[in-house]
């Protein structure tokens, strides 16, 4: 069974996320310096006031105090926390970019700045400020404690950004990371129905006609990435027979068999391409599909009408440049790989394949180039979205 949890969209508790980054500011023996004595005085009233949980009180004592340090990390922090937890979310952004501006690592920071911007529906920023946000955060679990709820709450709107934003696989695998922290429940189901049939809308926007669609993909995906093989099976097969011909419901069942059962998974994403002959990511993973199975020449078509399909793509420029690579066109392909970096130079997937490509014709410094350039895309997150 798919583990659940509350329906209700993760939100943080009052107060919950406070101390969650300030730790590290607070000072260490040996390491105070002397301060104006206003400064230490309104400092004082205001971490006493936040502590009594006098919190319109806090706030006057942080913003005080502020104006005669503004370098104060820590009262950014506490500000910020304080305004958000009483909904006034543009002036929460402003305190955190404030300290962005001075801590640009502070990972708890930035996701709380993120949070900030989805409700001022600022998403690009948001987006950004989550991604970077969660990255940091899960480099140094010790950010954010035990916080699990913080955790939630960034990951779910992590998630439905990053599908807002066409970055489905991203979004998917944020789904599967929560599913296997055993958070799930209708709104992360509904988000990962959302994501897995490339639908790039917020939840909120939902259309009633579609919601029975989307919960069942969504259950179906999270039965999947729970390791639930049975009743992910029985649900995508009721996913197919209800709705036959919805978009990407044949592409969404076929990339799960691929996993076990590779024929029958290409059968179906066949049956994607019969309904959509122009479906771009069916086009593109049939390329991968038959170039994994060592079979280039099969996979040639397929990346071809998906460079016809989306000139602009650069999936379809990174299929069709490793199949031609593959195929042993390797100067075609690494022009077409070039291409593709072009139009996505964020991407780690091009990076590695242009690496790969390069290496084939003895040019090693472009290769660890761009191998280099992998492991630093690998290791963080889109800038934009």
């Amino acid at each position: 069974m798919v583990v659940a949890i509350s329906n209700d969209v993760p939100t943080l508790r009052r107060g919950s996320c406070t101390d969650a980054g300030a730790e590290r500011y607070r000072c260490r023996p040996g390491t105070a310096t002397k301060q104006p004595p206003s400064f230490d005085h309104l400092s004082k009233l205001a971490d006493t006031e936040r502590q009594q949980n006098h919190l319109d009180n806090a706030i006057g004592y942080y913003r005080q105090a502020l104006k005669v340090r503004k370098a104060w990390k820590e009262g950014w922090y506490y500000l910020g926390t304080l305004l958000y937890d009483r909904d006034h979310y543009g002036e929460a952004r402003d305190a955190f970019r404030k300290l962005i501006a001075l801590d640009a690592r502070n990972g708890a920071a930035l996701a709380l700045l993120g949070l900030c911007e989805f409700e001022t529906k600022e998403y690009g920023p948001s987006l950004v400020h989550l991604n970077r946000g969660r990255v940091i955060v899960f480099g140094d679990r010790r950010e954010l404690g035990d916080n699990q709820q913080m955790v939630q709450v960034v990951f779910y709107h992590n998630m439905i950004l990053l599908t807002r934003f066409e970055q489905f696989e991203s979004a998917l695998d944020l789904a599967a990371q929560m599913v296997k922290r055993d958070v799930s429940g209708a709104k992360v189901i509904e988000a990962a129905g959302l994501a897995a049939l490339r639908m790039p809308i917020l939840p909120e926007d939902l259309q009633a006609q579609d919601r029975e669609l989307v919960a069942l993909t969504g259950s179906a995906v999270c039965a999947a990435a729970g390791r639930n093989a049975a009743d992910a099976q029985k649900l995508f097969q009721e996913l197919v027979s209800k709705f036959p011909n919805a978009p990407n419901v044949h592409y969404v069942y076929g990339t799960y068999l691929l996993l076990n059962d590779p024929a029958a998974g290409l059968r179906e994403i066949n049956k994607e391409l019969d309904l959509r002959p122009d479906h771009l990511p069916s086009l593109v993973t049939l390329s991968f599909e038959y170039l994994k199975n060592g079979e280039p020449e099969k996979g040639l078509q397929y990346a071809e009408r998906a460079v016809k399909t989306a000139p602009a793509s650069f999936a379809a420029y990174t299929a069709l440049g490793r199949v031609l690579v593959d195929t042993g066109k390797t100067q075609e392909g690494i022009e077409k790989l070039e291409y593709a970096a072009k139009l996505a130079p964020d991407s780690p997937q091009v990076r590695i394949a242009l690496a790969s490509a390069y290496a084939k014709v003895g040019r090693s410094a472009d290769a660890a180039r761009e191998r280099a350039e992998f492991l630093k895309l690998k290791n963080g997150d889109r800038t934009q979205p």
